[in-house]
């Protein structure tokens, strides 16, 4: 009689349990459609899912490594230039007076950027060589991510490097005067302010809107990419008041930590951050303009991508 008894009560066991499982999963989906309906966590399940789609990760770390060898050097020699040099108006002195940093922080970060004055065609000559090795492999990475954000197929040949090199021209023109009106912002009058903010947000909006079209050379309406640019811009405005918090007190605790390597770390944890938010853009935007178009107008892109491709 005990193994029929055994038998029974571990078959009810399975049961039960069975029974308990497919409830929990029946909760579960339900949740996962209520929070799918919802305006704003529906947003971020699919921004996330899109990520995850396009391998995000994997693309923004060979950005964020991109970057940090080209654009960085490139962009301090280049202030360096346009500052004639001046050995008290580095990219150490912007730093610490756009973050506020003091005490032997400030002294440490200054000390990580000199004039470069001894050494400008060294300095120039590795910033040129960086860029040209790694730089247009950023254009052509954020170029992969867009187009597998918007599901289309990637350019090739020399109009990939034409509008790769343009959009990374567009890049460093963009972030050259964020920097500078960040850093006009932290030294002038709080009446400056009502100035430097509406044309950040302009400029910034206008980057994330011809940025598709520059990339994909699609002719997508710019209603269509409107929404996206505008979400874009306030996920921008978040990252950039995030990164300042953050960055003053990685370059604080860093730098009092390992000096200037210290300050290298800092760097490069901003740089992963801005990376991953280029990448997570791409999705956004991607999200958006299929939102806004309607199911017939991507599936026309589609159809024009894969023409192109084929051409």
């Amino acid at each position: 009689m005990s193994e029929p008894d055994s038998a029974g009560s571990q078959s009810q066991v399975t049961t039960w349990w069975t029974s308990v499982t497919k409830s929990w999963t029946t909760k579960t989906e339900a949740v996962r459609q209520w929070l799918e309906s919802h305006r704003f966590t529906g947003f971020l399940m699919r921004s996330s899912r899109r990520f995850g789609e396009i391998e995000g990760k994997h693309l923004a770390l060979v950005i964020g490594t991109n970057l940090f060898v080209a654009l960085i050097p490139l962009l301090i020699i280049g202030y360096a230039f346009v500052e004639g040099f001046h050995p008290h108006r580095t990219v150490g002195v912007v730093v610490v007076d756009t973050f506020h940093l003091t005490g032997t922080t400030a002294t440490t970060v200054r000390d990580t950027f000199p004039n470069a004055k001894a050494g400008r065609t060294v300095a120039l000559s590795i910033s040129v060589i960086s860029l040209l090795i790694t730089g247009f492999d950023i254009s052509a990475t954020v170029q992969v991510a867009y187009a597998r954000a918007f599901k289309m197929t990637p350019l090739k040949g020399v109009q990939k490097f034409l509008r790769g090199g343009a959009w990374l021209v567009l890049l460093l023109a963009t972030t050259g005067i964020n920097l500078t009106l960040r850093y006009a912002v932290a030294t002038r009058s709080s009446w400056f302010l009502l100035v430097a903010v509406p044309a950040w947000i302009g400029l910034n909006y206008g980057f994330f809107l011809i940025t598709p079209r520059l990339l994909l050379e699609l002719p997508f309406a710019w209603r269509d990419l409107a929404p996206g640019a505008a979400m874009c811009t306030v996920a921008a405005i978040a990252v950039s008041a995030l990164m300042s918090f953050e960055l003053h007190k990685w370059f604080s605790e860093y730098g009092e930590a390992y000096g200037d390597f210290g300050i290298g770390l800092a760097i490069m944890a901003g740089v992963a951050i801005i990376a991953t938010f280029w990448v997570w853009i791409a999705a956004v935007m991607g999200i958006y303009w299929e939102r806004k178009a309607g199911s017939a107008v991507v599936a026309r892109m589609e159809e024009l991508s894969a023409e192109r491709a084929h051409s």
